[in-house]
């Protein structure tokens, strides 16, 4: 009697094998659906209870527009509570926002795990400076300018809903100026 992969794994073995299911492309479709087989199971069990397409057709609509809904409430109410927390940047340290860039290769999107953090942001707080030999030496980067760090700079800080990274202006390089 051979023990199946759990079961390996229970009493202490390192590594186990699971049997792999023989199943058929056509009875894997059946179970769950091809590329659109929960919305097809979905209108199949509404036209078995009485609904006509038309009424289907409705619901679903209004479902979608319930979702958004509350969606763009849940975003409003973050959103709300996020401009309710202060908060400001000590010494020479600088709070930047990064700048999200939508990543695609051919017509996909690359989930977040496989992008690279992005190395531009927004400052959104600096600090009043820092003291060299008695003299207060101000920031030379201002509130709202798009920089750029380096890759592993600073440390990310989560305040409210949003991630920041703190920086000391000595990890920026380029303040990026807009051709006025």
């Amino acid at each position: 009697m051979t023990l199946g992969g759990g079961d390996q794994l229970a009493r202490g073995a390192v590594k186990a094998q699971f049997p792999v299911p023989n199943v058929s492309e056509d009875k894997w479709k059946e179970m769950f659906g091809g590329d659109n087989g929960f919305e097809e199971r979905m209108r199949k069990k509404a036209l078995s209870e009485g609904l006509s397409e038309e009424q289907y057709e409705q619901a679903k609509q209004e479902a979608a527009k319930q979702i958004q809904e509350i969606e763009q409430r849940q975003q409003q109410e973050q959103e709300e509570q996020q401009a309710k927390i202060k908060f400001r940047a000590v010494l020479d340290r600088i709070v930047v926002q990064r700048l999200e860039e939508e990543e695609k290769v051919g017509k996909f999107y690359l989930p977040d795990e496989a992008k690279e953090k992005p190395y531009k942001g927004i400052v959104i707080a600096v600090g009043p400076g820092k003291y060299v030999d008695g003299d207060l030496q101000k920031p030379s980067i201002e509130v709202g300018e798009k920089v750029v760090f380096g890759k592993f700079s600073g440390a990310e800080a989560k305040i409210g809903f949003q991630t920041y990274l703190i920086l000391r202006e000595e990890d920026i390089f380029i303040v990026e100026e807009t051709g006025e």
